[in-house]
């Protein structure tokens, strides 16, 4: 019966990813974003050109230059009907949902357009978080220290609730109404569980945190009698001082904020209007390829996660799409790419070389071939080093071609990692370069941090460490990296190590 019901669920499952596989898909690509949405072109371009002005208006507020170096990992936002949202992220009574990939960050939203035309300033809707969900990108990307949990869903709620003025330009601090009820609870959340609730513990309704986070991120950024005092509590923070400790120093008397935020709270928000972007804003829209549309479904999905137990069958979706497309050289790398983790290599290696003889300066193509090299070689555990340098070969040639592209740093790193060695010099630099390309990458800075632990720089480490560790998404009992930076500043080196990676440094 249980062999039937997940068949069954693995049915419908897959016919979900079929339903929209003729929608028509429009890529809009900006400096910052590549929007895959199933609309118009018009629409698409609307979106998209919506999306880059809040960019601007974000970088203007918060004094973020652009870097040119990282305009090759521009942020990817699936605009989803709810089919495919609800297949791809499996997250029912979610709107967006965002996820940190060394491959790439992105952003499933949910789309349905006669719905959000009648939603009104203030109210939950698919922008607002899709606003939210972008300024945790934004923050994890030119932010790269550490933010306490309240802070971190304090901003996103404080950026995301604007309205774009016809003018170009965007206001932003309205009242996110939708908090309201756990507005009026949150009277209730003691500073000490706000602010530090790693110690003191959470609230039962962890809602009361992002709404008091709102309140108190408001307060502080719009209140000019509290000026500046938001930097040097970060700071303070991000040298070592306690939540709590670093608010007192930074706010004065607590239970005075504490009185001041009810007050705050009833009576009229200030508004801040940004002006519209000093550049005019480019959009390039092009319409997907009838493969790239049949796959989207699919692949999307994949990149969101796909629990071992379906992953031979979705291979298998995926490659009858591939079947149907086998001159498309996207298809081909998407479909290479779930063979991969699939670990039907020999269907990725041949998905990989048709994608290399369509397009041959394909970055994911090279790396991907270099991956599956090294995935055979580990499986075969070899130590033949011409293999294992032939195979980081493909990296190599991929960094070649583009400099700053991310993950054939990264990969050949993890090679070494795979083989049993030593990184090389030039490897550990390349992870460096990596971290900075892509500071918003869990998965490299934990590697970096792993090496300059290793190399004797533990004062890096915890550096490296701090995001992850004040991050709301990892928890705060099991936060392992939290345990390893209070070991680090306890000078227990070894230790922190064995409870980041194991007893095992390979």
């Amino acid at each position: 019966m249980l062999i039937l019901l997940r068949n069954l669920l693995l049915i419908l499952f897959l016919l979900m990813l079929s339903a929209r596989a003729s929608a028509e898909w429009w890529q809009a690509r900006t400096s910052h974003f590549v929007l895959h949405i199933d609309d118009t072109e018009q629409h698409a371009r609307d979106f998209a050109e919506r999306l880059e002005r809040f960019d601007a208006a974000m970088r203007k507020l918060y004094g973020v230059r652009d870097d040119p170096e990282r305009l090759l990992r521009p942020v990817t936002v699936y605009v989803l009907r709810a089919d495919d949202f609800q297949a791809a992220c499996r997250c029912y009574g979610a709107v967006g949902v965002s996820y940190f990939r060394t491959t790439g960050s992105f952003i499933l939203s949910l789309y349905d357009p006669k719905v959000d035309a009648k939603v009104t300033v203030g109210a939950l809707s698919s922008q607002t978080v899709l606003l939210h969900e972008y300024s945790h990108q934004f923050m994890a990307a030119n932010f790269t220290g550490a933010y306490p949990y309240w802070f971190s869903e304090g901003f996103a709620e404080f950026n995301a609730n604007v309205t774009f003025e016809g003018n170009g330009s965007l206001r932003l601090g309205y009242p996110a109404n939708y908090r309201g009820e756990a507005l009026l609870k949150g009277a209730g959340i003691s500073m000490k569980k706000l602010l530090s609730p790693e110690k003191y513990g959470l609230p039962d309704d962890p809602a009361l945190v992002y709404a008091r986070g709102w309140l108190l991120t408001h307060n502080l950024m719009l209140n000019p009698a509290r000026s500046g005092q938001l930097n040097a509590y970060i700071a303070a923070i991000n040298q070592g001082t306690p939540s709590y400790q670093a608010a007192q120093q930074a706010f004065g008397d607590l239970k005075k904020l504490d009185v001041e935020l009810d007050a705050y709270m009833h009576g009229k928000l200030p508004l801040r209007t940004l002006p519209p972007p000093e550049q005019p804003i480019a959009v390039e829209v092009t319409r997907l390829s009838d493969g790239v549309a049949a796959m989207q479904p699919v692949y999307t999905t994949f990149r969101v996660g796909i629990s071992s137990d379906y992953l031979y069958p979705f291979a298998l979706k995926a490659a009858a799409i591939g079947r149907k497309y086998p001159d498309d050289a996207v298809v081909q790398t998407q479909l290479s790419d779930i063979e991969l983790v699939a670990n039907r290599l020999d269907q990725a290696d041949a998905a990989a070389d048709r994608a290399m003889a369509l397009a041959p300066d394909s970055i994911d193509a090279l790396v991907n071939k270099g991956r599956i090299a090294v995935a055979r070689l580990r499986k075969s555990k070899s130590a033949d080093d011409a293999a294992w340098k032939s195979a980081r070969s493909w990296f190599l040639t991929a960094n070649r071609k583009q400099p700053n592209a991310v993950t054939p740093l990264y990969f050949y790193y993890r090679s070494f990692i795979a083989a049993h060695a030593k990184p090389t010099a030039g490897a550990v630099k390349g992870l460096s370069r990596a971290a900075v390309l892509a500071p918003d990458s869990v998965e490299i800075r934990l590697w970096l941090a792993r090496q300059e632990l290793i190399d004797g720089d533990p004062k890096v480490a915890r550096t490296l460490l701090a995001p992850i560790a004040f991050s709301p998404h990892y928890g705060l009992s099991e936060n392992v990296t939290r345990k390893a930076m209070d070991l680090i500043d306890a000078g227990k080196i070894e230790e922190a190590k064995i409870t980041l990676f194991g007893k095992d440094d390979d």
